[in-house]
């Protein structure tokens, strides 16, 4: 009783959990109606449950046109009594900021999942000269890539790989010192022992 007591009120207001998953099939319908140049893709598995959902809106689709050709992807765990994974593409747009390319719902960040996601990002934008992927530095992510978009270049994220050497090294310098290296573009104008000293 007292776990339903905060849960009741917002069954008022939103739709249970169980209802949203009813929704994405209508929910796509208007966004397509209403939304010019918008592509979703609902897949459900073969007893007609939901499995995966995607969608980019019209509007981000025409607006990367004019941001340079680079996709940041990650998933995003979710935490609500079903889980699963949400999938993310952004690029930077013109002002600096982050710009919303697409967005996926997946059972959870699995191979499968992850190859439906890009496999749709790349049925929504074809072949994209000179394009560059950042991601973690999860390798499955990196093999799925070049899978489905073998000309593309993967890169890893910079501020992930910062994280990954702090937890080693445990000091606090290590961000500084990164930070220092990600943003020179040649070896030769920062020497590599300060970062290599740490040890």
């Amino acid at each position: 009783m007292a776990y339903q007591a905060p849960h009741y009120p917002l069954s008022l207001t939103y739709v249970t959990y169980e209802e949203s998953f009813q929704l994405p099939s209508s929910f796509s319908y208007v966004l397509e109606q209403q939304n010019s140049g918008t592509i979703t893709d609902l897949q459900c598995d073969e007893d007609g449950k939901f499995l995966y959902f995607f969608m980019s809106l019209g509007v981000s689709f025409r607006g990367f046109r004019r941001c340079m050709p680079i996709i940041l992807v990650d998933g995003i765990h979710l935490m609500g009594i079903f889980r699963g994974t949400m999938f993310v593409a952004t690029a930077q747009g013109g002002n600096e900021q982050v710009y919303p390319i697409a967005f996926g719902y997946g059972d959870s960040e699995n191979n499968l999942s992850r190859e439906w996601f890009l496999d749709c990002l790349k049925g929504v934008h074809g072949h994209i000269d000179d394009l560059v992927f950042i991601s973690d530095r999860h390798a499955s992510i990196e093999s799925w890539i070049s899978k489905v978009f073998p000309h593309a270049t993967h890169t890893i994220c910079c501020w992930h790989f910062s994280e990954n050497i702090k937890k080693r090294f445990h000091k606090k310098d290590v961000t500084i010192i990164m930070d220092k290296i990600v943003r020179v573009y040649t070896e030769l104008k920062y020497n590599m022992e300060e970062l290599l000293n740490l040890h």
